[in-house]
């Protein structure tokens, strides 16, 4: 059943001083289809953008500034309220989508039933130069999302989520979280009774590659993300607890230098157990210390490489992620550069209000 012309995909991206980015994750829009509308809501960035900005105008991308910087979450609520779609997805500006996206999307919501649906897009990881595959666990429609992210590892992070655009404006994003930002949207729709389906297909690489400065990184974020869970989980499952511990408190501890707290929150993943091996890896990497730590890595990238190698998906995928983080670094490095033909969808300009 095709879905009629009423539908109309609006996908929201925030963004602050990214500049090269920025326009690989547009051209990635940009390249695979010429209808989706595309909003980019500047956070109110420090960085001089205009160029950047006058390009992505050229292909017919809105740009929306913030008076004020407010936020990821601050940034997505402004461009749901302008968004112009039926229905909207979110993608940060660090991340790259991919080709028959749109088509899946627009496929779903064509079915009876759908309507009320969160449709979460399946994802890669772009790690290192490294292109990876998660496992994503069978999503048992009624199960708890909470369960499902934390105690089976399941993921529902930002650049995967599609939702009609009256969901997300019912139930916007909160805008005083600056971490767990995804998880706290997805449990505030199921506890609002909204239904969700977990895509297998990826729809989206994630860049997942751990920089200085990055937001999930430092003391002050592991503090905040503890505070939210101190908040939410009063109504969690034991396992829940524990997968929180393991997928979020150890690793934020840890690359924020809190070794000894780290593994205090390590040993309370124990309680009950929820992955052992998991629990074991991040041990060993704690325990032996980043020497260890880095000789592992490097075991590990050398047998990602070798799946990549084998595996026609993942070497398309870094294909296309390498691709476009060429076009879009010389398109940094030459504002004269052509871009692509103008979009046929208009380009329209909004004043910050």
């Amino acid at each position: 059943m095709e879905m009629g012309p009423q539908f109309r995909l609006s996908v929201v991206i925030p963004n602050r001083n990214r500049a090269h980015s920025l326009l690989r994750a547009v051209l990635s829009l940009r390249d695979t289809e010429d209808d989706i509308e595309i909003i980019v809501v500047d956070d109110c960035s420090d960085a001089d953008l205009a160029a950047e900005y006058g390009m992505l105008r050229s292909m017919g991308v809105r740009i929306v500034r913030q008076e004020k910087h407010l936020g990821g979450c601050a940034a997505r609520n402004r461009g749901v309220r302008e968004a112009s779609g039926t229905h909207v997805s979110f993608l940060d500006s660090d991340d790259v989508w991919l080709p028959g996206r749109y088509d899946r999307i627009r496929q779903f919501y064509a079915r009876p039933g759908n309507t009320d649906t969160v449709l979460v897009s399946g994802v890669l990881l772009h790690v290192d130069g490294e292109i990876q595959k998660p496992h994503q666990p069978e999503w048992k429609p009624g199960s708890s999302l909470v369960d499902y992210v934390y105690r089976d590892t399941g993921r529902v992070q930002t650049s995967m989520l599609n939702l009609p655009v009256a969901m997300a404006r019912a139930c916007p994003w909160n805008e005083a979280l600056r971490v767990n930002q995804d998880t706290d949207l997805a449990m505030r729709l199921d506890r609002a009774g909204f239904a969700f389906h977990i895509d297998q297909e990826p729809g989206v690489i994630k860049e997942e590659t751990i920089r200085p400065g990055r937001l999930t990184t430092g003391a002050e974020t592991a503090d905040r993300s503890y505070a939210w869970y101190l908040r939410e989980s009063v109504d969690w499952s034991p396992a829940a607890k524990s997968g929180y511990h393991l997928q979020d408190r150890v690793w934020r501890l840890a690359d924020a230098g809190r070794r000894r707290e780290a593994i205090v929150a390590l040993a309370r993943t124990l309680n009950p157990p929820v992955s052992p091996r998991e629990t074991a890896r991040r041990a060993l990497t704690m325990l032996g210390g980043p020497h260890l730590y880095a000789r592992l890595r490097q075991v590990y990238r050398s047998k990602l490489r070798q799946g990549v190698a084998s595996d026609p998906a993942l070497r398309a995928a870094r294909q296309r992620w390498e691709g476009l983080d060429n076009r879009a670094q010389a398109i940094c490095g030459d504002p004269k550069m052509p871009i692509l033909p103008r979009s046929r969808t208009p380009a329209r300009e909004l004043e910050a209000v």
